[in-house]
């Protein structure tokens, strides 16, 4: 691969994307919303050209790069995290600005594209049986039509396309409030973490292997069109959860079965990386004791510096 174009790039998955593309050897795009955008942490890899493009105006992003590109990563989604998961009018602009990048790439001549969705777009279908729907299944329900319509629009335009599904990812950088994100914050603040009795199956993969699969899913000739980016280690969320302060020791503690159940269940499939390790070779580098004691280092510094 020598040149690919990462939206969102300055974002947690974008920035460690931007640096395995940049260390790999290839010259990396990376689109910028705006230049209000703090993007110190892509600007220091060699190999980077800053674009700036609002996401509706991303349509005409071939009037910006005129090089032959291998691949484009679309990661942007505005409101990934946080109240705007609920906004189905924030949600639904995603949807329209995930088709508007394909349109992109087929106009600078991309020979794929790649689009970033989430293991919560499978909760979708059973939404309709449930009395109690959370406002953040918006999110959920906006990514799974995003991969509907770029499936048939990328296929009407004979673009080859591949859907990345994420799951719960972790590592230096991630300041979402997810589950991993949650628990070292809480930990490292004096807190005990509450959950659920955790008998969910899960996944939590560390931001490297991630980015590293996303490289193969990028690289090599494969034959799917949608892949789970995961561990490969997948177990029940407890088991993941009383593992923490094992790892961790000095003391630490979490709450399992302290919270309600959120009525939402998982099947051990949807966690299954056979497809992307037979098409791409792909194999996680990290445990999830490295992982977890290499993040919780991290989040240490972070709030020492900011003390």
């Amino acid at each position: 691969m020598k040149r690919a174009i990462v939206t969102g790039a300055n974002g947690f998955v974008g920035a460690w994307l931007t640096k395995e593309l940049t260390d790999c050897g290839a010259e990396v795009y990376a689109v910028i919303k705006d230049k209000n955008e703090d993007i110190s942490n892509i600007t220091c890899f060699d190999g980077v050209k800053i674009i700036y493009c609002e996401l509706d105006n991303i349509k005409n992003l071939n009037e910006m790069i005129k090089d032959e590109v291998d691949c484009f990563y679309h990661l942007a989604w505005a409101g990934s995290g946080g109240a705007l998961r609920a906004d189905y009018t924030v949600q639904l602009s995603n949807t329209k600005c995930a088709c508007d990048a394909a349109y992109a790439a087929n106009q600078i001549g991309c020979k794929k594209f790649l689009a970033a969705g989430t293991v919560t777009e499978n909760i979708v279908d059973s939404t309709l049986d449930m009395e109690n729907v959370s406002q953040n299944m918006m999110y959920g329900i906006c990514k799974k039509t995003t991969h509907l319509l770029l499936n048939a629009y990328c296929t009407m335009i004979d673009l080859p396309f591949i859907w990345m599904q994420f799951s719960n990812i972790y590592g230096p950088g991630n300041f979402s409030g997810n589950l991993i994100s949650y628990t070292l914050t809480e930990l490292i603040g004096g807190r005990r973490p509450s959950f659920s009795k955790g008998s969910q199956p899960y996944d939590f993969v560390y931001i490297k292997d991630l980015v590293k699969a996303a490289y193969l899913l990028g690289e090599k000739e494969v034959k799917g069109k949608s892949y789970f980016l995961g561990s490969g280690s997948s177990r029940l969320l407890c088991e993941y959860l009383s593992d923490i302060p094992k790892i961790l020791g000095n003391g630490y503690s979490v709450g399992i079965g302290e919270r309600p159940e959120d009525g939402i269940e998982y099947k051990p499939e949807w966690f299954d990386i056979s497809d992307l390790s037979n098409d791409t070779g792909f194999k996680a580098d990290h445990s999830f004791e490295e992982g977890i004691t290499e993040t919780f280092r991290w989040v240490q510094k972070y709030y020492r510096e900011k003390s």
